[in-house]
């Protein structure tokens, strides 16, 4: 397979005028920054067309299509374009990490994360999924050939999940993943050189790429890889194998802890839901491990959970409401205050709080 996406050496370049023109003037969130960032990206500057792409698709800056506006820079930047009869080429004047940009709209385009609820974008709209995933897997691999990316390094990782439920899909792309995954040499995960590249040992493979991003303290594999023991544990527990219980619950918190401790949200609410009530959910249910019952840590992971808030944080609100309720009886203040937050971040889960 010929490596489609590439890049030249003008990426180092545009680092350091990034760096020059905006980190060291003004840091990478102010106003001035971000007008700067902008500037830079319309004189073609690689990554500032990455990090403009960003602001769009998070917010900082608001456009009326904003998964779309921010696709299309994310293309600029990995120097992807479509030819008027469709065929699509790369430039090779690209930011690898665009490329991780890209793989991951094909990955969850109308699927997953905040695309699922995404706007039209033509370019993935009418795209197989198989061929979605192919050419997520090929940017996902060049972006981890260039710059070691841990999120792409975890998104091989879920294409690698999402063809280890499905035999047809994965069928389709043997080939594709036996050039460009099986016999690739990563750095920094170690596939081993045994690997068959049977649709049985998929899952297995999927778990190596989670753990050398977890390893490397990218949160969503840590979380990924602890919703994997959450189903263990229910499996364990069904199973009535006790004695593999402890290790299990062990490493679930492990991972969620790593995820918890750079303030992932998700991770830290389901910790503090853990300590709080002694529940693990996986993908087939809950159990219930009262005996690990925490509530001074409960409550401290509660409130992790808010202090970097995106949606999953009105539910930690939610659960500092519903089980610390005293700290709100006698200060109305903080329950309007955290209500507020709830709503903002969330507005079915500001429902259920509204019956509390």
């Amino acid at each position: 397979m010929d490596k489609r996406f590439w890049c030249d050496e003008s990426y180092k370049a545009d680092i350091t005028e990034y760096t020059d023109s905006i980190m060291a003037r003004y840091g990478i969130s102010s106003q001035p920054a971000r007008r700067e960032i902008m500037y830079l990206a319309n004189k073609g500057n690689t990554v500032a067309l990455k990090f403009y792409a960003d602001m769009i698709y998070y917010r900082s800056i608001l456009r009326k299509y904003p998964y779309r506006s921010a696709f299309s820079l994310y293309l600029n930047a990995a120097g992807i374009s479509l030819d008027d009869d469709g065929n699509l080429s790369c430039s090779g004047h690209a930011y690898p990490m665009a490329f991780w940009s890209v793989a991951h709209y094909l990955v969850d385009y109308k699927r997953e994360s905040d695309l699922k609820k995404s706007e039209t974008i033509p370019f993935i709209e009418d795209m197989p999924l198989e061929e979605r995933l192919a050419m997520a897997l090929e940017l996902a691999v060049a972006c981890v050939d260039y710059e070691q990316a841990m999120g792409a390094v975890n998104l091989i990782g879920r294409i690698l999940q999402i063809l280890s439920k499905d035999e047809g899909l994965y069928e389709k792309l043997f080939s594709v993943l036996k050039e460009i995954v099986f016999e690739h040499d990563f750095s920094g995960v170690n596939i081993d050189p045994k690997t068959d590249g049977s649709f049985g040992a998929c899952a297995a493979l999927t778990d190596v790429f989670f753990e050398a991003a977890a390893d490397n303290g990218y949160v969503y594999a840590c979380n990924s890889l602890a919703n994997r023991e959450a189903d263990n544990i229910i499996n364990l527990s069904n199973d009535n194998k006790s004695e593999a219980l402890d290790p299990a619950i062990q490493r679930y918190l492990s991972y969620l802890k790593k995820s918890a401790d750079k303030y992932e949200p998700y991770a830290a609410n389901r910790l503090g839901l853990f300590y709080t009530t002694g529940e693990i959910k996986g993908s087939t249910g809950k159990k219930f491990f009262k005996e690990y019952i925490d509530y001074g840590l409960g409550k401290e992971y509660f409130t992790k959970a808010t202090m970097y808030p995106d949606a999953n944080s009105a539910w930690a609100f939610f659960n500092l409401i519903k089980y610390y309720h005293r700290d709100y009886d006698t200060n109305l203040a903080l329950l309007d205050e955290h209500m507020g937050y709830i709503q903002a971040l969330n507005s079915e889960v500001y429902d259920l709080a509204m019956e509390l």
